[in-house]
């Protein structure tokens, strides 16, 4: 399966190999790290990440999915950041959007932009019959984000989350795909 999502602004597409040095350096921003600690790596991780990530576009199915989609700026090719959907262990495996920007582009709506496609994707072409979303409760820009997508708050819940030594609090959110209610 070959992934190419234009947006108005956007190209969200499979990563390779030659993004590794820029993934690397926002995945390292401590923007980045502040809410996603466990995205810390090395350089070569980062390629091995991209080498795995590349061998899962294929195996996704409604059931099991770990799609990871460069996010890209459409007038300049340049790698902003990353949404994707996979399956969240933490939450009875069901399946969660990941997403994150660059620091250098936040409040442009980029990310919501790129969450929203990525969304549509996944329930016209994996048929899902909902995505779900977790937030820590003081991140306040990725509540706006899953907001903005219409995913709706059903509740708090502790968990531990990938990186994280002990369960916190999270908003649990869920958007249904109205094609299959």
């Amino acid at each position: 399966m070959s992934i190419c999502i234009e947006t108005r602004r956007l190209v969200l597409r499979q990563f390779s190999i030659e993004d590794a040095v820029e993934l690397h350096k926002i995945c390292n921003e401590s923007y980045i790290l502040k809410w996603m600690p466990d995205w810390r790596t090395s350089l070569e991780d980062m390629k091995g990440w991209i080498k795995w990530i590349d061998k899962q576009y294929d195996k996704a199915t409604k059931e099991t999915a770990r799609i990871m989609l460069a996010v890209t700026l459409k007038s300049t090719g340049k790698l902003i950041g990353m949404v994707g959907i996979g399956n969240k262990e933490e939450v009875d495996n069901e399946i969660e959007i990941a997403y994150f920007i660059s620091e250098k582009y936040c409040n442009n709506a980029y990310i919501s932009e790129a969450v929203k496609s990525m969304i549509e994707w996944a329930f016209e072409i994996l048929k899902l019959e909902f995505i779900i979303a977790i937030v820590e409760i003081d991140n306040y820009p990725s509540q706006r984000v899953v907001e903005k997508c219409c995913f709706t708050k059903l509740d708090t819940r502790m968990i531990l989350n990938s990186g994280d030594t002990e369960e916190k609090p999270f908003y649990y959110y869920r958007r249904y795909n109205s094609s299959t209610r």
